[in-house]
């Protein structure tokens, strides 16, 4: 369905990509050129043709030629996929375990001045837009306070290979605003779910029961509490996985990013199909995926959960 849905979409564009790719030269024979184009990308075949040609050449690892790059789809893409695979993990990893901390600490402070600080915080962030809040940061910590880079993923003029020290600190720095801005604007789903499924947890009858044995409330919340308030949120990483890619878009954008963000966007600008194709095609699979794997996971964590 998703290869389905990802080849007619983009058909539906009221645009000639074969007469957006012939060079802006009053010298050039446009006419040649265009009949070229429409030969080369195979769009001179009918629709249901086109979409015979796109399932094989995709099931058999083609994905065509980029017609911005003039390079095969895989090619062109994969320095960008390798950018976006290093701010995405970073910026999952970073929001899930902050977002856990600071939900279990309102969850232990609930009522008071720290839940309320917490909870505030991520309802204050979560219906921020995040290209907003992506130029904001870069005015206060690029510009006005100029401490970190304004874009990019490196100094321009240094190549990234081979990796040194100094390379390594200087791609870190300039991952610092596009992952804050990613962290901050996702963080507060986790933080609610997590402080609302501890405090049911924590009214429950079998917390009752461990306290009355005697056991520290370290010791609750780590054995008992905490892994049945984790549930929920094995669900919501799958569902905030789509959320956080979408961000990553703009942020990689406003940042110039060149991740599959920052491409997306200029493939739009340019109607350039393959590319477009795989970049929906990769984006819908990691969202399935990552259903897939929160399935698998509260099988295995949740006892009252089988797979038959």
């Amino acid at each position: 369905m998703i290869m389905v849905l990802n080849f007619f979409l983009f058909r539906v564009m009221p645009v000639d990509p074969a007469a957006l790719m012939i060079p802006r030269n009053p010298d050039l024979d446009t006419q040649r050129i265009y009949l070229e184009n429409i030969e080369k990308f195979g769009l001179n075949e009918t629709l249901p043709m086109q979409f015979l040609i796109y399932m094989k050449m995709s099931f058999t690892g083609d994905w065509g030629t980029s017609y911005i790059y003039k390079l095969p789809v895989l090619e062109a893409m994969t320095s960008a996929l390798a950018w976006t695979a290093l701010l995405l993990g970073i910026s999952s990893i970073l929001t899930f375990l902050i977002g856990m901390y600071l939900g279990k600490v309102a969850a232990r402070r609930r009522g008071k001045s720290m839940d309320f600080a917490i909870t505030g915080f991520g309802l204050f962030f979560y219906g921020m837009p995040i290209f907003w809040f992506a130029i904001m940061l870069m005015l206060i910590f690029a510009v006005k306070i100029p401490i970190l880079p304004s874009g990019g993923y490196i100094t321009s003029g240094i190549h990234p290979f081979p990796l040194t020290f100094s390379k390594i600190l200087d791609m870190l720095m300039h991952l610092v605003l596009p992952c804050a801005t990613l962290v901050i604007g996702a963080i507060a789903g986790i933080i609610l779910i997590m402080r609302n499924t501890l405090v049911d947890v924590l009214t429950e009858d079998y917390i009752a029961t461990a306290y009355a044995k005697g056991l520290t409330e370290k010791m609750v919340m780590k054995k008992h509490a905490g892994p049945n308030a984790r549930l929920p949120i094995v669900t919501t990483i799958a569902m905030d996985t789509a959320f956080i890619l979408g961000g990553a878009f703009q942020v990689e954008w406003v940042f110039g990013y060149k991740g599959i963000g920052w491409m997306t966007i200029d493939a739009i600008e340019q109607s350039d199909y393959p590319l477009l194709q795989f970049i929906f095609l990769i984006g819908g699979m990691a969202v399935v995926f990552a259903n897939l794997f929160a399935d698998l996971a509260l099988v295995k964590l949740d006892p009252r959960v089988s797979i038959v």
